[in-house]
């Protein structure tokens, strides 16, 4: 087969977005390590199912299961594959098909306020920052597969509304819960709240942030598990690690230069790892009392002989990290939420959005207590600046202490592993899922799903005039938060007809999809047939994130050159929420048309989403309205009011990014 015959069974759209700009804090960020929030107490029945604590979770965290009555806990260090044992012997384990099936867990219920603070997570007082709870990162968010998840989210910005997105949560059924604004729900205005409520299915380790615009990149974010099996035995597990570039500045304020700023695109000033850096300040900055003492280095501690699972996760605005432990080999068992064939090294790397399962053995390797923990710049991906003489102004990549010697705390003087920095995901071959996919043949035409990366010469939205945008196909993304998609469903037979959408249709409709269609999206960063042929392309790396799936990836490539379904993976490929698009080369993903909604695909470089790297893909439209109650659809009306109301009275707001 030497092209493909069919492509489009989807409906993608492009619709408007807005945003504005920050109002600065004036408080003191108290330095603070990764806390959960409050949880629902557990609810006891006698000679029900099994309650049990997950390997080190925080504090009292139990996963509770006494509705599934008869069932026992199968979950042990010998045995990190099984999870719950039933009476006739049935299991929900790690082979277990969870986007069909789940145990029945328990309610969990978090509460969430979003505040502004003058936060200083590297030593130099950002004014700008917006956090959860009082803390930066955010509230470690805890549940057990099969758990209803409800988050009440309050927003005490004075001059931005907001949207939380968990990130890569599926959300089958549950769309409105989505958390992107001018796509699932209105903004949640100022002094008003929205409870998000979605089953967890899935199992692994996430991350929860602002979808509203550039926030996420100002401190709105924290880190989320859900706890379920493994593909192999460990011992002990870490609390997640979070990797992040930082900038000085608001994001609100750095997207200008993005768009056309004299000196280039933004620069990142410094590197995090869970919400801890260290800036060297100058004379000038330490006269202006913009300084404080940097926090300690995050540390963990080790002891000899034990196995530890870690969670990482790359919560970055605009760079790709390699992690590593000096003289320490990783054993990778987890992409995103996928479990995956176990495979070692001594290094992975981790795309904006990606998050891995690894498990180090603590062997201890060499005659010393301490050993760097680093997170290493890849060559090519990321948005640090450059020295007055030309070089670059790449952080100190030793941002974290691993410790044998818990009453030590001395820097350690271990050298770095050896292995390559090339921009580029965690080999295709050795990605494989446990849970086997058999890719179908694709139910899309290749003419209407062939997407190219590049530049629109014009921006007739934007409010300094015709200004180049980032686009993922014909044109930038740009959403209308007050009236957004959710609200137009049906209206599919307007949208070519009306004034106000005719510029947002992407693509001709088509609602032949069943739960069993494939669909295929070729996304390229080079020019190709049916692209779309943006005006101006700029051959670059970009993860790339689907809401709503994971998806298969069938081939990725850096050659500039499409050859068909050549040597694409239909058995079981590599499956995932977020992928790389090589620098000049091409992506063809696949995924089952299994969840009615509107899914947002997009780049998860921050400047690049602004900007407009991103499309809707509208799947199922006839069934989305099937999936949401009357109560959530009269919630979702009330905060639309909500939102409209809070317009009226701040007459300032102006659009002027995508505002994803």
């Amino acid at each position: 087969m030497t092209q493909l015959k069919r492509w489009f069974a989807g409906l993608i759209r492009v619709f408007n977005l807005v945003t504005f700009s920050p109002s600065s804090g004036d408080r003191e960020l108290q330095q603070l390590p990764l806390q959960p929030s409050a949880v629902q107490p557990l609810i006891v029945r006698p000679d029900a199912g099994p309650i049990f604590r997950p390997p080190n979770s925080s504090g009292t965290f139990k996963c509770n299961y006494t509705q599934e009555v008869g069932w026992e806990s199968c979950y042990s260090a010998q045995n990190r594959s099984c999870w719950l044992r039933g009476p006739d012997g049935k299991e929900f384990n790690v082979h277990t098909n969870y986007e069909m099936l789940a145990p029945k867990g328990t309610l969990r219920q978090y509460e969430l306020y979003v505040n502004e603070k003058v936060l200083h997570p590297d030593g130099f007082k950002m004014l700008h920052g917006k956090v959860f709870n009082d803390a930066y990162p955010g509230p470690w968010i805890e549940a057990c597969w099969g758990d209803e998840i409800e988050i009440k989210v309050t927003n005490l910005l004075k001059s931005n509304g907001t949207t939380i997105h968990w990130h890569g949560i599926r959300q089958n059924g549950t769309l409105d819960m989505d958390g992107v604004n001018g796509v699932t729900q209105c903004p949640i205005a100022t002094d008003d709240s929205f409870t998000y409520k979605f089953k967890a299915t899935q199992y692994g380790t996430s991350w929860y942030h602002s979808h509203y615009s550039l926030q996420y990149a100002d401190g709105m974010l924290g880190p989320m598990t859900i706890y379920g099996p493994s593909s192999t035995e460990y011992d002990e597990a870490k609390e997640p690690i979070l990797m992040t570039d930082w900038s000085h500045r608001s994001a609100f304020q750095d997207f200008y230069l993005e768009m056309g700023g004299k000196n280039g695109p933004p620069k990142m000033t410094s590197a995090l790892m869970n919400g801890r850096g260290s800036y060297s300040c100058d004379n000038e900055e330490i006269k202006a009392g913009n300084c404080t003492a940097p926090p300690a280095k995050y540390s963990t501690s080790f002891k000899k002989g034990k196995r530890y699972l870690l969670r990482l996760i790359n919560t970055s605005v605009d760079s790709t990290w390699i992690f590593s432990i000096d003289n320490h080999v990783l054993q990778v068992v987890g992409a995103d939420f996928v479990p995956i064939e176990p495979y070692t090294k001594n290094h992975v790397l981790v795309g904006i959005g990606q998050r891995y399962h690894v498990i180090v053995e603590a062997t201890h390797p060499l005659p010393v207590d301490n050993y760097w923990i680093r997170m290493t710049v890849a060559d090519g991906c990321s948005g640090f600046g450059s020295h007055a003489n030309g070089t670059r102004k790449i952080p100190d990549d030793r941002l974290g202490i691993l410790r044998y010697d818990e009453s030590s705390n001395a820097d350690p003087n271990t050298k770095s592993n050896v292995f390559g920095r090339a921009c580029k995901d965690e080999d295709y071959e050795n990605l494989k899922p446990v849970l086997k996919w058999k890719v179908g043949k694709p139910s899309n035409e290749q003419e209407y799903n062939t997407f190219g990366v590049g530049f629109s010469d014009k921006s007739p939205r934007a409010p300094w005039g015709n200004i180049s945008r980032w686009e993922l196909g014909k044109k930038p993304l740009w959403l209308d938060f007050a009236n957004p998609t959710i609200l137009n469903i049906g209206k599919h037979k307007q949208w070519d007809k009306d004034e106000k959408l005719e510029d947002l249709v992407v693509i001709a409709e088509t609602n032949a999809d069943t739960p069993e269609s494939w669909i295929y999206l070729l996304i390229t960063a080079t020019k190709f047939p049916f692209s779309g042929t943006p005006s101006r392309f700029n051959p670059s790396a970009h993860p790339l994130h689907l809401h709503g799936h994971d998806f298969a990836i069938l081939k990725q490539s850096s050659t500039p050159y499409w050859d068909g379904l050549v040597d694409m993976t239909f058995d079981n490929p590599p499956r995932r929420d977020v992928a790389l698009l090589p620098k000049g080369g091409y992506l063809i993903i696949a995924f089952r048309a299994d969840n009615p909604g509107s899914w947002l695909l997009h780049c998860h470089i921050a400047w690049h989403a602004s900007s407009g790297l991103a499309m809707q893909i509208m799947e199922r439209e006839r069934d989305i309205m099937k999936t949401i109650t009357p109560e959530r659809k009269t919630e979702t009306d009330r905060i639309c009011k909500g939102w409209n109301e809070w317009l009226a009275k701040n007459k300032h707001f102006e659009q002027d990014d995508s505002g994803i």
